[in-house]
């Protein structure tokens, strides 16, 4: 029954930021609402069978995989270049902030996940899968996803346009 009600509450969570359009909605309404099942029930965390963690997984990787066709693949291959360095130069930088944090103290369990590059559901699902402070993970990306579309307008604004 508890994990009956914690299912429902993501759904109606995801759901609702999903109507109000909120930048990636669905994860992160998700989040809350289960967040805020969890505590209401203040009896602990629900556990989630390991088979439906596993299948959620699964739709997850399928719902990224399905994207990649033959002309999506065409299309980046001019990118590619440019991409990797911008994943080498943010992934030097996830890994020295996580550095930076073990030397504070201040570091989450999983600090590199917490504090690597990535889309919040792809980094989510690692976390789980990986069994390592999902929560804390997560609240490194919602704090970085908030920040990054708060602060996007703006520095589109301020970036020189091309042509």
């Amino acid at each position: 029954m508890q994990m009956l009600g914690l299912l429902v509450a993501a759904t109606v969570g995801g759901l609702l930021l999903r109507w109000m359009n909120v930048p990636g909605g669905i994860v992160l309404g998700a989040m809350v609402g289960a967040a805020a099942f969890t505590l209401w029930r203040d009896s602990g965390p629900v556990d989630l069978p390991g088979p439906l963690q596993d299948a959620a997984l699964v739709v997850l990787g399928a719902v990224v995989g399905a994207g990649i066709t033959r002309s999506v693949l065409g299309d980046l291959r001019s990118l590619l270049l440019p991409a990797l360095v911008a994943a080498l130069l943010i992934i030097t930088a996830g890994v020295a902030i996580a550095l930076l944090l073990r030397v504070l103290g201040a570091g989450p369990a999983d600090d590199v996940l917490a504090t690597s590059p990535g889309a919040l559901s792809a980094v989510l699902a690692v976390a789980v899968d990986r069994g390592v402070a999902p929560a804390q993970v997560a609240l490194f990306h919602v704090v970085r996803l908030l920040l990054v579309m708060g602060t996007l307008p703006l520095v589109v604004l301020l970036l020189p346009r091309e042509g």
